[in-house]
């Protein structure tokens, strides 16, 4: 009996332990799954954080992609000029570091280098080169308008040499001198002058004293009123025709009087209506003084004469009484002109013959000048071609360097946490902007500048050529 009771008591505490530990079995896998739940959560939410933060950076990264400018040379030379152009490696790098701090580190590429432009760009040597090839001009020098007014017009040489014969008509013109009359070897030696005149010169034939009835042979009268104011521009200012010119020179005989001061004021109306610029050299032949009662000084001195016209008057007294040199002398000396004395035929020649090689002594003095100075003009724009030009890359190099560099010490001082590579490659490629446009400029502007020297070089010995053909004769007879 009692062990019956024995087992049931037993029983009955199994029976009422099982629940319990069941309970705690199912309390424990509620417990693990719940935890299993929040790791799972947990991780779900760092993964979403991790993409976040990725997606973020990503976005970040494609700003700064976005972040890109034009570098041109239009933006070099709208550079103001830098702040900091004499500043040290060690100011530079605490500049651009303290601007980086103060922006908590948050700048762009694009700012960086702005910053760096505001420090370093717009160097004056650079802009210098830059505009100096822009707005260059090969041309050298302007050639000496002397003798004879030359000049170059559109490229060209241009000779404006004028040259005026007086002719003197007088009655005493028609003695003989060595088997012939005056007016005839007058004739012959003027001819002989104009005949061979450089390329360019123009000539005129004044006519004076003649009478102006001479060519009616019922009136052969000699008035002295009507002599006295005979004068006549018989061969029109222009270049040298020999038909022509013959023509005006015989076209009046030796019949009247020396109205020489008229002569003289004549042949200033005709250098003032050519409205002709260079020189004007008058050359009057006769033999003899004024006898119309003018002041051939008082006519010499009111010729035109100004920065642009040169005047001068040469007399050449053909078989000149002692007693009148004198008065022809005094009035050459008005202007500074030269008295020329002939008293035969040959002389008159020999006279007008040095008054050629005289004016082309002259030429060859221009030409001489005018090389020398086209050469130095070359050689001085050369060198400043070449200043500039090395000027402007050693300050693009300098600059782009010091970009650089700059950069380096501050990624280098900061571990590499304020890195700027877009920075870097844009200073780069200005540099190689500016360094290309001064090299081809530079070619460029060098190879103009030789053309325009042998261009001018060319002109002038053109011009002399044809002037030394010209005279080659009588220098050859000079010579010998």
């Amino acid at each position: 009996m009692m062990r019956t009771s024995v087992l049931i008591g037993l029983l009955f505490l199994l029976t009422a332990c099982a629940p319990a530990e069941t309970n705690a079995e199912e309390e424990t896998d509620s417990k693990e799954e719940t935890n299993q739940t929040e790791e799972a959560k947990e991780t779900d939410d760092k993964e979403e954080q991790t993409e976040d933060d990725n997606n973020e950076s990503e976005s970040e990264s494609d700003s700064n992609s976005e972040d890109d400018i034009e570098i041109s040379l239009e933006s070099v030379l709208e550079e103001e000029e830098g702040t900091m152009l004499d500043a040290s490696e060690k100011e530079l790098e605490e500049e651009l570091t303290n601007f980086i701090e103060e922006n908590d580190g948050d700048v762009t590429d694009e700012e960086v280098y702005e910053k760096l432009l505001e420090m370093l760009g717009g160097h004056p040597d650079v802009k210098e080169g830059i505009e100096y090839f822009q707005d260059f001009s090969p041309e050298l020098v302007d050639l000496t308008d002397k003798p004879g007014g030359l000049k170059v017009e559109d490229g060209e040489l241009s000779l404006k040499n004028n040259v005026y014969i007086l002719m003197d008509n007088s009655e005493s013109m028609s003695e003989d001198i060595d088997g012939q009359t005056k007016m005839d070897a007058a004739r012959e030696s003027i001819n002989q002058f104009v005949e061979d005149m450089p390329k360019g010169t123009e000539v005129s034939l004044i006519s004076y004293g003649f009478n102006k009835e001479s060519d009616e042979k019922d009136n052969k009268g000699d008035s002295e009123e009507k002599s006295c104011s005979a004068v006549e521009e018989t061969f029109a200012l222009g270049e040298y025709e020999a038909d022509d010119f013959n023509e005006a020179l015989n076209k009046y005989d030796s019949e009247g009087f020396t109205p020489l001061a008229l002569a003289i004021e004549e042949v200033g109306k005709v250098i003032e209506e050519s409205d002709s610029t260079g020189s004007h050299t008058i050359y009057v032949v006769s033999d003899g003084k004024e006898t119309c009662h003018g002041d051939p000084v008082e006519a010499v001195e009111a010729l035109p004469e100004d920065e642009n016209v040169e005047t001068v008057l040469n007399i050449i007294g053909f078989d000149i009484s002692d007693d009148e040199v004198q008065s022809l002398v005094d009035i050459t000396e008005a202007n500074g002109g030269e008295y020329l004395s002939a008293t035969n035929p040959d002389e008159l020649s020999h006279v007008l013959k040095q008054e050629k090689l005289a004016l082309f002594t002259k030429y060859r003095a221009w030409s001489n000048e005018n090389l020398k100075n086209i050469t130095e003009a070359s050689n001085d724009k050369q060198i400043e071609n070449t200043q500039l030009v090395n000027a402007a890359n050693t300050a693009n190099r300098q600059t782009d360097n010091r970009i650089v560099g700059v950069l380096n010490d501050v990624s280098l001082n900061s571990s590499q946490e304020f890195r700027y590579p877009q920075a870097k490659e844009w200073a780069n490629e200005r540099y190689l902007i500016v360094r290309d446009y001064l090299s081809e400029n530079y070619d460029e502007a060098d190879d103009a500048t030789l053309e325009e020297k042998e261009k001018l070089r060319d002109s002038v010995n053109e011009q002399f050529d044809e002037i030394e053909s010209k005279y080659k004769k009588d220098v050859e007879e000079s010579e010998e």
